[in-house]
């Protein structure tokens, strides 16, 4: 398993950090959380205005528990595996210092994985790098988190088709498509041009999330001076886009959904014939022989019809 093979040194450490570092940490940080969660993670905390529009809903692109735990109110009484991703500005100039989370989990039999931009990341009050902690070990950069993922894709007969991002969901996505249409996809841009029409890829979720209202019925457009602009900032978080792609990008989507209000929609997208030929395409995956598979027969057959 991966997370055998990640966590082969670290087993007897509470916490096991990896870094990132980023041009700029306020974008792109989120790349690596799907790693975290396909390791076994389910529960995360990271700053709420990542995932959160405005005052608004909060959104994620995966089914994971979100907490806050800038007071230590919000972490479950199990104590189960958990993630944190965060950086140096929201650990020392805001209330969103993890220090409570390092403080609980270094006595627990639990794993608490910290994901920062700084190899020195260092939380409040304390006198050293995390790292440097006797209850810590590295897991090193997540780009050779990343590429131990890509290995164990390539042994289980996979490989990550897009070239600009290392984002393993994003790719989950691509191969996805490329399962149910034959096509294959070279890069996230591409992607997201055709994700409208791709109802049984599970980033279709996350977007059927964003242009959900909760009193209307199917999708409804972002509001181009608010909604969008929360849409960009969301987009960047998690893929390693500019600001005029993710712009472009998320315009496109808007767009799709002003053209058609069923884009988006969950009650739509039972309906579409795309979603039949994913559950056929389902068929040919092995899910006993690999958890790639596995996860992607969940995915494609996860419409009730």
């Amino acid at each position: 398993m991966i997370r055998d093979q990640l966590l082969n040194e670290v087993q007897d450490a509470a916490i096991a950090c990896l870094y990132d570092p980023r041009e700029n940490s306020r974008w792109g940080l989120l790349r690596g959380l799907p790693a975290l969660h396909y390791l076994g993670v389910d529960d995360f905390t990271y700053p709420t205005s990542w995932c959160q529009f405005g005052r608004g809903g909060r959104h994620h692109e995966l089914d994971y528990d979100y907490h806050v735990v800038s007071n230590g109110l919000d972490i479950p009484d199990d104590n189960p595996d958990f993630g944190v991703v965060t950086n140096r500005h929201y650990e020392h100039e805001t209330p969103y210092t993890i220090k409570y989370l390092i403080n609980r989990y270094s006595t627990t039999d639990s794993i608490l994985f910290v994901l920062t931009d700084d190899r020195r990341f260092q939380p409040q009050d304390s006198l050293r790098p995390l790292f440097q902690e006797p209850f810590v070990d590295m897991l090193g950069t997540y780009a050779s988190v990343y590429e131990t993922f890509e290995s164990a894709y390539e042994d289980a007969g996979w490989r990550f088709p897009l070239s600009d991002t290392k984002n393993v969901f994003v790719q989950d996505n691509a191969s996805l498509y490329t399962v149910v249409t034959g096509e294959s996809l070279a890069d996230t841009t591409e992607l997201f041009e055709v994700l409208p029409d791709a109802p049984y890829l599970p980033l279709y979720d996350a977007l059927s999330d964003i242009f959900a209202r909760p009193s209307e019925y199917g999708s409804v457009p972002l509001d181009g001076d608010g909604g969008v602009p929360e849409l960009v900032r969301w987009l960047r978080r998690r893929i390693e886009w500019d600001r005029d792609t993710a712009r472009e990008v998320a315009n496109n989507l808007n767009d799709a959904v002003v053209a058609d209000g069923s884009t988006f929609d969950p009650a739509a997208a039972r309906r579409s014939p795309a979603v039949r030929e994913a559950k056929t395409a389902a068929n040919d995956l092995e899910p006993a022989n690999s958890a790639i598979d596995r996860r992607y027969v969940n995915w494609l057959t996860r419409y009730d019809l």
